[in-house]
């Protein structure tokens, strides 16, 4: 049986599942910003940084903390404390709440599309509101992210002297980063 949605309504429903599913690509994706390795044991290795994961990273030796290994593969920061700057773990906390809202929302307008009465007119003011915070708290992410570009640990690995706030240095942005803001 089909839902009882207006051709509006399948509308904002198939949207609403596409922006679910972008922002919490780009939320999960480490490709935000990248670039190459700054030091010469890294030579040919592209460095990548999301908001709570990261992709080729140093990484303290087990046990010579004073040594560094290179990993070259993608994971998580150990905790919370290890994301390299302040504005992106308020980031990653704005992006989880907003792309969890949109999913929330989404799977809402899945089964409108499909029962009948699912979505009435106050379900669908209070999934527009939703949607309207989810928007506000992502807008907000992009706008901090970049005020993490100055953190040492990016300058040291892969952006150079030359990075800071809003400015790249000899990273660039990365298809995530991009995923987010469409």
């Amino acid at each position: 049986m089909c839902g009882s949605l207006t051709a509006h309504g399948w509308l904002w429903a198939v949207v609403s599942i596409l922006a679910a599913g972008a922002a919490g690509t780009s939320f999960y994706w480490a490709d935000w910003i990248n670039g190459p390795a700054v030091m010469p044991q890294a030579q040919n290795v592209t460095f990548e940084y999301g908001l709570f994961r990261r992709c080729n990273f140093l990484e303290h030796n087990a046990t010579n903390r004073a040594h560094m290994i290179l990993r070259t593969d993608c994971g998580r920061y150990e905790n919370f404390d290890e994301i390299p700057s302040i504005w992106w773990r308020v980031g990653t906390v704005l992006d989880g709440i907003g792309a969890g809202l949109l999913v929330l929302v989404a799977l809402t307008a899945f089964f409108a599309l499909f029962l009948e009465d699912v979505c009435n007119n106050v379900l669908a003011y209070l999934a527009g509101a939703t949607q309207l915070l989810a928007a506000l708290c992502l807008t907000v992410t992009l706008f901090i992210y970049p005020l993490g570009w100055d953190a040492s640990t990016l300058r040291d690995e892969a952006c150079g002297v030359t990075a800071g706030r809003y400015k790249l240095g000899r990273c660039q942005l990365g298809v995530a980063f991009y995923i987010a803001i469409g």
